[in-house]
């Protein structure tokens, strides 16, 4: 039988959210340096060109961790008024909130399969670095889906092939060693399932991206 989205085998369940909760706590001191390099901010910039939503009044960065986003986000989008950064590390907010003082910024603790918004009220939902983290990544899609706005737009990155960033995390020790992305082409196919429209599945070495659209 085929593996859900973000559940890969039974060994996935044994490592609960609690526990993925206290290893991403304690890691948010050195998760910036971790996220070092040279490749690291062109990408950045790329994803967030890549996932352009034009005249987009609200954004979700979900999984956010310590803001890596959000001086691409802050100068892409110099109109939008409301972008919230939601993640379940309460350290990684606290950081995130330390390093970025702007009022167009709200944090929010949160788990991405119960989300606190209203049906379809959110234009734009970015998942950079985050989907292999959500313990059942289909029910977690479902519930971002809900809440994009009708005409809205949807995207995941990474700045490695799911190849890459599985064997990466099989080579960690601790509660994300399990943790798996699926191929981009599987991730397109489950957003479609979930009624949207215009996938864009790409995926090569360095580089994975899935977009896509909210039907109006």
């Amino acid at each position: 039988m085929a593996a859900r989205v973000g559940d890969p085998s039974k060994t996935y369940s044994r490592v609960t959210m609690e526990q993925k909760r206290a290893f991403f706590n304690h890691i948010a001191s050195s998760w910036d340096e971790i996220q070092r390099g040279p490749q690291i901010a062109p990408g950045i910039r790329n994803f967030v060109q890549c996932a352009y939503l034009d005249g987009a009044r609200s954004i979700l960065d979900a999984g956010c961790g310590t803001g890596i986003l959000v001086p691409s986000l802050l100068a892409a989008y110099a109109r939008t008024k409301l972008i919230i950064e939601l993640d379940f590390a309460e350290e990684m907010l606290r950081r995130n909130r330390a390093k970025y003082r702007n009022s167009r910024l709200v944090r929010l603790a949160g788990d991405a399969t119960n989300l606190p918004f209203p049906d379809e009220s959110i234009d734009l939902i970015l998942c950079f670095n985050t989907a292999p983290h959500l313990g059942d990544g289909e029910a977690a899609f479902r519930e971002l889906f809900r809440v994009l706005a009708p005409g809205g737009t949807m995207a995941v990155g990474h700045l490695m092939s799911s190849l890459e960033l599985n064997r990466f995390h099989a080579n960690l020790n601790g509660p994300i060693a399990q943790d798996r992305l699926p191929p981009a082409k599987e991730m397109g196919k489950l957003f479609g399932a979930l009624g949207g429209k215009d996938v864009i599945a790409q995926e090569q070495p360095g580089w994975y991206f899935v977009r896509v659209n909210k039907p109006e």
